[in-house]
């Protein structure tokens, strides 16, 4: 583990390098929503924006990992470690569970995604939402004949009827809150969530609202994903309770009228 010099100096190395709409973990990024205040962080970074993990135990499970994945994983758990700081938490290590699942301290649940470019990280308390998922996606890469073993038949209808950038970009949309969605769950089912087990259903331009064959229900029937572009060829899905996501617009209010 790192000295409190060497943690506090890699905490402001990580911070200072924030460019354009990142802000010190502050980033205009689904704006159009109105996500819980208090008890609820949700932050974009760089990668490149942190070079080196705060502590030995982030890098403890990627050691015999390409260079590129280091800097990738050590970089979410930094940002991570920010962000529950940030709601009264302190947590040194956020390890790994059996299945590479984040395990966060008592009362809380998060989710983390990177690529090669950013990582994105939210985490809230267990009071203010049920579970929560986030996923960031290049453009460009669900080919399609992957779309048979990732997408319903709906799905796959929807994409034949859009011209070709449009059909790139929506594919990974799909894709994109598919995995969000299975980090949603997968700490309330800890199941397995197949791709195709998923239905995604549009309802305006970032909404989706999901249907899913799982045994629990409820996670089904009570989540929504909102989608936005990051940059000219990023996306990143947020999935969380419709109960605490509200459109600010008035032609979508997700949420109910009285608690299910």
């Amino acid at each position: 583990m790192a000295s409190p010099d060497e943690a506090a100096s890699c905490q402001s190395f990580f911070r200072k390098g924030t460019r354009g709409i990142f802000n010190q973990c502050t980033v205009m990024i689904f704006d159009t929503v109105n996500l819980p205040q208090n008890g609820f962080q949700l932050a974009l970074r760089a990668i490149e924006d942190c070079q080196e993990p705060c502590y030995q135990s982030d890098l403890d499970p990627v050691i015999n990992a390409v260079t590129s994945r280091q800097r990738e994983y050590t970089a979410g758990r930094v940002l991570a470690r920010e962000l529950l700081a940030r709601i009264g938490v302190d947590a040194q290590t956020i390890a790994s569970g059996p299945k590479r699942e984040p395990l966060w301290p008592t009362g809380i649940v998060g989710s983390i995604s990177h690529n090669e470019l950013y990582c994105a990280v939210v985490v809230a308390q267990n009071s203010v939402v049920t579970s929560v998922g986030i996923d960031i996606e290049t453009t460009g890469r669900i080919d399609r004949h992957l779309w048979a073993n990732l997408f319903t038949e709906e799905e796959t209808e929807h994409l034949l009827q859009l011209e070709s950038a449009a059909q790139s970009r929506q594919a990974t949309v799909l894709f994109s809150i598919k995995e969000a969605f299975y980090k949603y769950q997968f700490p309330i089912t800890r199941g397995w969530v197949g791709f195709r087990d998923v239905s995604v259903h549009q309802e305006d331009a970032s909404f989706y609202r999901l249907t899913a064959q799982i045994s629990n229900a409820k996670v089904a029937s009570t989540v929504l994903a909102v989608v936005e572009p990051v940059g000219t060829d990023q996306v990143i899905a947020l999935v969380v309770d419709q109960s605490v996501l509200k459109a600010t617009g008035d032609h979508l209010d997700p949420r109910p009228a009285t608690a299910p």
